[in-house]
Parts: C-alpha cells; structure tokens; sequence
C-alpha cells in the first residue's frame, strides 16, 4: 500500500470523526437559534392574548361601573340603601364571572348596597381605592390586592367617585375582582412548558399570577424587571425574575387607562427543551454519519455509493425534520387563534340559538305562507350551520338570551344620552334629536342599549380630535319596496352620527362582517356592528351604514312598531352577560 493512500485513509478516518462533529455542531447551533425564535414569538402572542382578554374584562368593569352610577345618581341615601338597588346588583354581577362583588358606599365609606349580605356597621373609609376617590381622584382606579371582609375571597378592587347633584363626594362604586379568574385564563393561554404570567399595576402590586407565589406581593421598584417595563407601553426583555430568581424572556403591554401591566415570560430552559429533543436525533445522525465514513475509509472501492446514499439519507431526514417543524409551527398558530376567537365563537353561538328560537317560532306564524316558509327554512338551515360551526371553536363565555317586550325608545334613547356623553370624553358634543312621532317598538332593551353604546363608542373612536355625535330618533312608514329588506310597515328608527373621518367604499362594504375591524391590535374585536347588526335583524328589523371618506358615518337601527304599550321601564339593565369581555 503507497503512502499517499495511506495518507488517504488517515484523512478519511479524521473526516469520519471531524466532519459530521462539525456539521452537528453548526446544525445543533441553528436549531438552537430557531427553537428560541421560535419561543420569543409564542411569548409575544401569549401575551397578545393575555392583553386583549384583560382589556375586554376591565373594560367590562367599566360599563358596569357605569351603569350602576347611571342608576344611582340623584337617589337618595335611603333609596341607594334599598333592597331594589342590592337586588340590582346581584342581577348584574350574576354573569360577570370575573367579578367577586359589586358595592356602593356613602361618602363616610359605609356601604349602601351590595351584590351580597354585609356587616351594615363595617366602613371601609380606610381602603386605599376610597381614599383616593375621596380626595379628587376620577376615573376607574384599581387598588391592590386584599381579601374581602364579606366575601372572605382574595380580590382586588375597581372604583370610581359617586357624586351628588351639587357636585360634592357622595361615596364610590366599585367592583371586586377576582385574581383566580385571570390566573385560570393565563394558565390557559400558556404555551407548553414552565411560563410565569402576571398582571400588577404601575406600582408594581401584584394583582394576579400563574403559577402562584407565596411572596412578595410588591414587586421590587430598583429591580432591572421593573426598569423594563416601565421604558414603554409594550415590548420584550430578558431579565432575572424579582419572584424567583430564575432568568426569563419576558413580554409586555401596559393597559390605559387603568395604569395596569400583564407580563409573560419563558425561561430559556423551558424554551430549549425542544431542542435537547431534537440534538438526540442530530447525535444519532451525526454518529450513522461517522459509521459510515468510517467504513468508507475501509471500503475504498465503494465510497462513492456509500456517500451517495449517506446524502440521500440525510436530506430524506432533514425534509421529515422540516415536515415535523411546519407542523409543529401550524399547529402553535391554530392553538393561539383558537385563545383568541373561543370567547367570540360562544357569544356567537347564543345569538345563533337565539335566532333558531325565534326563526322555529316564525315558521309556526307563517304556516300557509309558502314564500315565507321557505325564507324561514333557509334562514334556519344557514343558522343551523352556523351552530355547528361554532361548536368546534374553544367555548369561552356566557349565555344570555333576547327578552323582547314593548319599549318606550324615545325613554329609553333619553336615559342613555348621559352614559353616551359620560363615554365620549370633553372633546366631543352629544346632540340628541328626538321625532315627537315615534311609537313604541318591540326589542330586547337591554341588547338595544348595549347596540346604541356600542355605535357611540365606535362614533367617538372616528373622531380622535373631537367633533359632534348625533343620537336621533325618527318614526317612518315603510311599503314593500323600502330597501332595508324588511316587510312594510310602521318602524322606528334610531340613528347615530359622527362627524369623524368616515370610511372607504371597500372599508363599508365590510364594516357588518364578524371580526373585520380598522382598529388597531388591541382597540377592538370586529364584532361590535356585526352585533348591532344581528340584534336588528332578530328583533324584525334591520341595520344601514352610510358613509363617506372625511363627511363622516351614519349607523341606523330600524325597529318595528309594537302593537303593545310599554312597560314601566325602571328595571331594565343593559344586558352584562352580552358585554364583550
């Protein structure tokens, strides 16, 4: 044997050894990079989700917030103090799961009414989330967490000012939250492996967290996880953990206007698991691949086939590995749009076994009418279809179901105008236009408050740097051919109008359809009109857009007429358990 193949076999033994060392190596250094890409994307849209859930919950609060001051304002003490009004409150809390109680106090912090039995002598001057409303704070307020005198649950507070019809501080509203409920929904939306969530105000209080700590409840001011945070309103880290200790990546949003942030954060040990996997089966290809050179060093005469099947083998490998990876990848995606739609696809479903009940109670009025059984047996095929659909999505939210009756709309528009101008802020002008020939129509009116509000609130998101919003109330006489695809008849019609930036023909071709939305991520779902839009059409009716780029947009609700007289409308509430949450 010559010495150069000598030489020859000694490179082919040290490539056996060096080279697919080298190419494990580089390969396992790659995945690596990718595998906590990869994570840090899992980690943004975690919380993402996280963000956009506790937005809706809070925002929820709000509203009720709201409407129990709505309620309240100008009573007096001995008619805040009135079963009427704690049963009030017990009705409202009932479908917020995220709420422990509801309370309304004096200005000398003894609690008027609540959603549940209390000690009548307790005040609760000394909370922190009254003292700051007692002293000229306004707005929502989130305090810290506590556990309830009443309820003798952990729970953190959302309050706001009562004011007398002088102006002075006539006590608070607040709602009691519960930790649990956001804990349960973190843990839900975490990505497989050990995560850390939390949720604490500007301060650094903790209000919520998945897993749970024993301690410390504030998180450390001069902490470098702290100073992250708190250089912008979203973004991502790397720091150690003031809880454990343990070094995470870390994502962010702060929530205004409730000086509120959600955090979630892998370790790059959880992270990593994934690639341990994965370089057991490098190792195992890189060692096949240094058999089989070393036998190529041995088998001179066929290292050319060998080496052609070693390629092929390796690619076959790598294109499985690929396959498994965009799988893999999907099937992260389809888990995370499934943690965002399940709440929408349950809501959903309630207003589609709504329409099935009252399209099964059409077909029974329209029996002989061979048009409109028709109409109606499609409408409910379509409707049934719908259901079946929306039971494969993640269930995530309440039932709540249309309770028609005779309605008063020029009472109630007039009752809503306070709350419309109380959401809109200074810089917009509430107009309220009111037809002196307007009857009474036949709605659910809790839904059809909720609709007026929710096209309030997106009439005041079109004009940012404030304008007019008009609410007007007209009554018309329809014949066959009125456009709106509804059978003639006497209809009342409720109207809101802004002066704001108005939309595009493509953006109004689209503005009905479920989950479209011109809104920023995190501003909005896409389902407010779709809703308002639904409610009208169940109630009889229908809902028209009409809108021009810069002349601004006009929402109508059309109602029919009721043959019946209003009833006595004081204990009616906007419907919670179809709030957005």
């Amino acid at each position: 044997m010559s010495r150069s193949t000598i030489v020859f076999h000694q490179l082919l033994v040290a490539a056996a050894i060096i080279v697919p060392a080298a190419a494990f190596l580089a390969a396992a250094m790659e995945n690596r990079r990718d595998v906590l890409r990869e994570g840090e994307s899992a980690v943004v849209r975690t919380v993402a989700v996280m963000d956009e859930h506790a937005r809706k919950v809070f925002d929820t609060v709000d509203l009720a917030l709201g409407r129990v001051d709505d309620r309240v304002r100008g009573l007096t003490s001995e008619q805040v103090a009135s079963p009427e009004t704690s049963a009030f409150l017990r009705q409202l809390k009932a479908p917020l799961q995220q709420a422990v109680s509801i309370w309304v106090t004096d200005a000398s912090g003894h609690v008027q009414a609540g959603s549940q039995d209390w000690d009548r002598s307790v005040s609760i001057r000394e909370r922190n989330f009254f003292s700051v409303q007692r002293d000229g704070m306004a707005g929502p307020y989130v305090s810290r967490a506590f556990v309830g005198r009443a309820t003798n649950v952990p729970s953190f507070a959302v309050s706001r000012p009562r004011t007398s019809l002088d102006g002075k501080f006539a006590g608070i509203i607040h709602v009691a939250v519960s930790p649990d409920y956001f804990a349960s929904f973190f843990n839900e939306a975490a990505p497989p492996g050990g995560h850390s969530a939390l949720l604490f105000r500007k301060d650094g209080s903790v209000l919520a967290r998945d897993p749970p700590w024993g301690s410390p409840a504030v998180l450390p001011a001069d902490s470098a996880f702290m100073r992250f945070v708190s250089e912008a309103t979203k973004g991502q880290f790397r720091s150690a953990s003031p809880i454990d200790g343990e070094k995470r990546f870390y994502a962010y949003r702060y929530l205004e206007p409730y000086s509120i942030y959600v955090v979630f954060g892998l370790s790059d040990e959880a992270m990593l698991q994934r690639w341990r996997n994965n370089l057991q089966l490098y190792g195992a290809v890189a060692a096949a691949a240094s058999v089989f050179l070393l036998l190529l060093s041995l088998l001179a005469l066929r290292r050319v086939r060998a080496e052609q099947e070693a390629l092929v083998q390796l690619r076959i490998q790598n294109e499985q590995r690929l396959l498994a990876e965009q799988r893999l990848f999907q099937a992260q995606k389809m888990e995370s749009i499934g943690q965002l739609t399940g709440e929408i696809a349950h809501d959903f479903n309630n207003l589609l076994a709504i329409v099935l009940g009252n399209l099964g109670m059409l077909r029974k009025l329209v029996v002989g009418n061979e048009r409109a059984e028709r109409l109606v047996s499609g409408a409910l095929q379509g409707a049934e279809r719908g259901a079946s659909l929306t039971k494969r999505l993640l269930a995530f939210a309440r039932r709540q179901d249309l309770a028609p009756q005779s309605v008063d709309l020029a009472k109630l528009v007039t009752d809503l105008v306070d709350l419309i101008r109380h959401t809109s802020g200074p810089g917009i002008e509430v107009v309220l236009d009111l037809d002196d020939d307007v009857t009474p129509v036949h709605v659910d009116p809790n839904q059809l408050e909720l609709a007026i509000l929710n096209l309030a609130v997106n009439a005041r998101d079109a004009m940012p740097e404030g304008g007019v919003l008009t609410v007007s109330l007209s009554g018309h006489d329809l014949d066959s051919s009125n456009g709106l695809n509804v059978a003639a008849g006497r209809y009342a019609c409720v109207a809101v109008t802004d002066s704001g930036s108005g939309m595009s023909e493509d953006t109004l071709a689209r503005a009905s359809e479920p989950f479209f939305t011109t809104k920023a991520v995190g501003k909005g779902t896409g389902l407010g009109v779709s809703i308002v839009h639904g409610l009208a059409v169940q109630s009889g009716g229908a809902f028209r857009l009409l809108s021009q780029l810069k002349q601004g947009t006009r929402a109508e609700i059309w109602l029919p007429a009721s043959q019946e007289q209003p009833a006595d409308p004081a204990g009616h509430e906007i419907g919670a358990a179809s709030t957005d949450v």
